[in-house]
């Protein structure tokens, strides 16, 4: 029995990303630890504010953004990613390289995975009728099979079939379906990630309980977005 689910999540805002809590970097990988802590350690100078004083200002502790740096040169302590887009929001900084995948010096790989496969429905099938009846006709809107938990706080979840418009403009907050090279000249993998603008910087951010999963920066060299994930999903 084909159960079609249509379920809208409130995903307009950036502040429904910041209220993803837990969410945190991979902590033990001395490598992002750098990376973090180098950032940190120049942001004072970019800004004009200590650290105490940036993390007064986003509404953290100021051990959030002083433990990192006073671990030293072998702390493994890094990042939640929800503190990341706040300063990169509030104070218009971009975020620490590896998060863009660039090779960087101490930079290490975005460890993405194929969130989501393109699906073909079987000819004059139940799931086949779904799919046309809730695309409505409509140019540009291709099925998805889910495969990874990426967008599970947003109730995508593996085995589901989601639509994408690859017409429609995302706007910040919603959930979109992108293509993300990790290194220039790798092949693209399709990821499933939460689309937000912070100040000049926009980026593809996870809902989900998985922790080693990081925000994307969006470039041209290496994401493209393909387009918006409808609000529906079908369940075989």
């Amino acid at each position: 029995m084909l159960q079609a689910d249509v379920i809208f999540q409130n995903l307009h805002t950036a502040r429904c990303v910041y209220a993803i809590g837990d969410m945190q970097l991979p902590r033990g990988d001395e490598a992002t630890a750098r990376l973090h802590r180098d950032w940190l350690k120049r942001l004072p100078g970019i800004t004009g504010k200590k650290l105490t004083t940036l993390a007064r200002e986003i509404n953290v502790s100021p051990s959030t953004l002083t433990r990192p740096v006073s671990e030293g040169d072998h702390g493994t302590s890094t990042l939640h990613a929800n503190t990341i887009a706040k300063i990169v929001e509030a104070f218009g900084v971009a975020p620490p390289s590896a998060l863009t995948g660039s090779r960087g010096r101490g930079a290490g790989p975005l460890r993405l995975a194929e969130d989501a496969v393109p699906f073909v429905p079987p000819p004059r099938s139940e799931i086949a009728a779904a799919i046309a009846a809730l695309a409505g006709g409509a140019n540009g809107v291709a099925p998805y099979l889910v495969k990874t938990a990426a967008l599970e706080l947003a109730g995508f979840l593996p085995g589901d079939i989601v639509l994408v418009d690859q017409n429609a403009v995302p706007r910040p907050g919603e959930p979109v379906c992108a293509r993300v090279r990790e290194w220039p000249g790798s092949a693209p993998l399709t990821v499933l990630r939460v689309y937000m603008v912070t100040g000049p910087v926009k980026l593809l951010l996870p809902q989900s309980t998985n922790t080693r999963l990081a925000p994307i920066v969006i470039d041209d060299e290496r994401v493209a977005i393909e387009g918006a994930v409808l609000p529906h999903r079908l369940r075989p």
